[in-house]
């Protein structure tokens, strides 16, 4: 072997020594992550666990939070997502359902029994199925949080499916929500969450329904201040990345997203029990006027209508028992 030779091989067998060793170095980066709640919500709060939870695990990963709207409603987030302008949210799965149907039966009305059976369904395999049908419309499946459980608010008392009748209630762009509304005798009304307030605050509508926590949240006592409890819709919500910027990750980093996100929505769901078993008190101390209707019972038989009627929409009846099978 000749000089010339000898060096030639070294130098090859230094580069192919150093590409063999060479391990890249995670560029680093931001994920947006926006919502529609304000600061003092659960949502935040798990937003910021998320981001604590990521430091811990891919410190190069940074998130910013865009909490209530400041991005947009929760349409706009999901279609954020879907177009890569925004990296995470958690939206209502009402909203949610009008991009992934699966979604849909989730807002049927006395559907969970409780919240227990709410999170053994999230924690399913109809949870499963779901995130599986998240992930073909470019949306990765963080976490199931909870919503709470929605009631109805108003301006003026409703004790019983009478006072209720005939008045305007704010909904979400929920076809199933609508139905519920209209069996009970009220008027629904679509509005964006963005532009609840000032609906009640002219008078555009008579009342909204929506989780306690949330009513407290928005100061919506201000300008609704009756609430009836009544526990329709035990809320599911969905924490989700954008499948593009999951995508983007390498698989270490897309681990560490998984394991804040698992987290973070426990985290969420705790915190969340912990201030709705604790808000009545808090909500009667501020002037509002807790009422619990005495026909109860003829809520949910007027209601079950829409099970029937909504059916074939939602995904069936069979999908409707297997949700409502779960131990």
């Amino acid at each position: 072997m000749t000089i010339h030779t000898k060096i030639k091989t070294g130098i090859f067998g230094a580069v192919a020594l150093w590409a063999f060793t060479f391990v890249p170095v995670a560029a680093a980066q931001t994920l947006t992550f926006g919502h529609v709640l304000e600061q003092d919500h659960p949502y935040h709060l798990m937003a910021e666990r998320f981001a604590e939870e990521l430091g811990k695990r891919a410190p190069e990963i940074k998130v910013e939070i865009f909490p209530a709207g400041q991005l947009g409603d929760e349409r706009t987030l999901i279609e954020g997502l879907q177009t890569g302008s925004v990296d995470i949210t958690t939206v209502t799965s009402a909203l949610t359902a009008n991009f992934v149907p699966g979604f849909r039966a989730m807002s049927l009305p006395f559907l969970f029994r409780d919240v227990d059976h709410l999170f053994a369904v999230m924690d399913s395999e109809v949870g499963d199925e779901l995130a599986a049908q998240m992930e073909k419309q470019g949306l990765i499946k963080l976490g199931y949080g909870y919503g709470g459980a929605r009631d109805l608010y108003t301006n003026q008392p409703v004790r019983n499916l009478e006072e209720l009748r005939g008045m305007k209630v704010r909904t979400m762009e929920n076809p199933a929500i609508i139905a519920t509304w209209e069996q009970l005798g009220a008027v629904p009304t679509p509005i964006s969450w963005n532009d609840v307030f000032v609906s009640l605050q002219q008078r555009l509508v008579d009342g909204g329904e929506g989780t306690g926590v949330s009513y407290k949240s928005m100061s919506f006592n201000t300008v609704a201040p009756h609430y009836t409890r009544i526990n329709y819709i035990f809320s599911w919500h969905n924490f989700m990345m954008a499948r593009s910027s999951f995508d983007a990750l390498t698989p270490a980093q897309q681990e560490a997203v998984k394991e804040a996100g698992d987290a973070a929505v426990r985290y969420e769901r705790s915190l969340f029990l912990e201030r709705e078993n604790a808000l009545f008190d808090e909500l009667a101390k501020m002037g509002v006027t807790i009422h619990e209707p005495a026909d109860a019972a003829q809520w949910a038989a007027r209601a079950e209508s829409v099970l029937d009627s909504q059916a074939d929409r939602v995904g069936g009846k069979e999908w409707i028992a297997r949700i409502r099978a779960v131990k």
